[in-house]
This record gives C-alpha cells, sequence and structure tokens, in this order.
C-alpha cells in the first residue's frame, strides 16, 4: 500500500501500480495536518519518551494548525510554511540519506547538495499544491508504543470526511534520543514504512541507469518541472 494523497488522494494505492514515483512518500502526512481538526488526547502510557514523542507531534500539528487558519496565505507563503515544518520537526538530513539507499556513499557532494534541495523543493511546492484538498482529512490518535529506548511510534487513523477514501492507520516514528531533541524520522501507513518505500523507488531508478546517482536527479528535475508546470496553469 502506498500512500499519494499529495497527487491522487488514494491511499489505497498499490505499490506496483503505475506513475509510482514520488519523491516524499511521507510528505502527505505532513501536509494533510493542515487541514485536520485534532488534539492528541491519547493515554500516555509508558516511558517519558513516549510523552517527548506524543508531544513532539502535537506540538508539530498545534502549529501548523495555528499557521494555516489564515487562508489569505499565498502559494509561496505555503510553501515556506511547509519548509520550515520539515526542518523544524523531522531529521531532514538522516531521512534524505536513508531514502538514497546504498547510493548515498557513491554520490559526489555535489550530488548530495542537489539531491537534498531538490527533495526539500518537491516535498513543500506538492504539499502547497494538495492544501485545499488536504483539509478534507483528519488524523484521530490511537495508542503510542516504544521500540527500544530511542524510537516511538505515535500511531492514529486518517479518515477523509467526505467519505471518497476509507480509513488509514498510521505511525509516526519518532527518535527520542537522550540528550537531543525528538525528531520524525517516518510514517508507516497501515504498517508500510513510507521511508523504505521510496528508498526502494530511488535505487530502482538508478540501477535502471547503470547506477549512476545523477539519473535520481534528473529524475526528481523531471519532477520538478512538472509540479511547476502544474502550478502555473
Amino acid at each position: 500500500m502506498k500512500m499519494n494523497l499529495t497527487v491522487s488522494l488514494q491511499i489505497n494505492a498499490r505499490p506496483e501500480a503505475k506513475n509510482r514515483f514520488f519523491p516524499l512518500p511521507f510528505m502527505p502526512l505532513i501536509a494533510l495536518l493542515a487541514g485536520m481538526m485534532l488534539c492528541l488526547h491519547s493515554p500516555a502510557f509508558g516511558s517519558d519518551n513516549i510523552k517527548r514523542a506524543e508531544a513532539h507531534v502535537a506540538e508539530m500539528i498545534s502549529t501548523i494548525k495555528a499557521k494555516t487558519e489564515d487562508r489569505s496565505l499565498t502559494k509561496e507563503e505555503t510553501v515556506s510554511l511547509f519548509a520550515d515544518i520539515i526542518t523544524e520537526y523531522f531529521d531532514l538530513d538522516g531521512i534524505v540519506r536513508y531514502t538514497a539507499g546504498r547510493y548515498w556513499r557513491i554520490a559526489t557532494d555535489d550530488e548530495r547538495k542537489a539531491y537534498k534541495e531538490l527533495f526539500v523543493a518537491i516535498l513543500t511546492k506538492s504539499a502547497a499544491e494538495q492544501f485545499g484538498q488536504l483539509a478534507q482529512l483528519d488524523f484521530t490518535p490511537t495508542t503510542s508504543r516504544a521500540r527500544g529506548d530511542k524510537l516511538v511510534l505515535v500511531g492514529g487513523i486518517i479518515s477523509d470526511k467526505s467519505g471518497k477514501i476509507p480509513d488509514a492507520a498510521v505511525a509516526w516514528r519518532v527518535t527520542t534520543v537522550a540528550g537531543k531533541p525528538a525528531q520524525i524520522i517516518d510514517i508507516e501507513v497501515e504498517n508500510i514504512s513510507m521511508l523504505k518505500t521510496q528508498q526502494d523507488e530511488n535505487t530502482a531508478i538508478i540501477r535502471r541507469n547503470g547506477g549512476t546517482f545523477s539519473a535520481l536527479i534528473k529524475e526528481l528535475e523531471a519532477r520538478q518541472k512538472s509540479i511547476s508546470g502544474n502550478a502555473s496553469q
């Protein structure tokens, strides 16, 4: 199951479907928060790490809600908002490295820089483009659980107020390393890691092109142009 809300709003799309490539599968979850009406009142069952992770996700959601209630936001302001959210609440450097897979090691410094910039640009622009549609989605918190002493899954259910999309279970993966701020590293949708899904997609693109990292960058550049073209229509 692949979550592709920013393109088709179909959370039941299968990974083997055509046109799979979408550079940031965890981005739709960031974007949908802008329209959520929720409070994280899930019981604090466990450790301080669970409380830290829940508080981190709740703070992010509150921040987005507070800033997006202003319907006068321009497209540029919305893009800037999501860029700030990603930088503040997500382990962006870790996500960028992981989604490139083992090919990150062979990439030059310039290629790494270009990949990260494209990654963020596509994420933020796509989120801004789908802002209105995503307002129909709600998030209901369920149960959070610790995975060791450095990771917490903050669980919940996404539902569509229009009834067009079936409910889906999601879990935010939040790192809770002692002495460091909590950070989101992944989102699971129906137990499928969006981070791993994206890594698989990216490495497949590189393999099809002789193992060259530049092929992934070209694919992202084409995607960015496509988004920019759609926005201008």
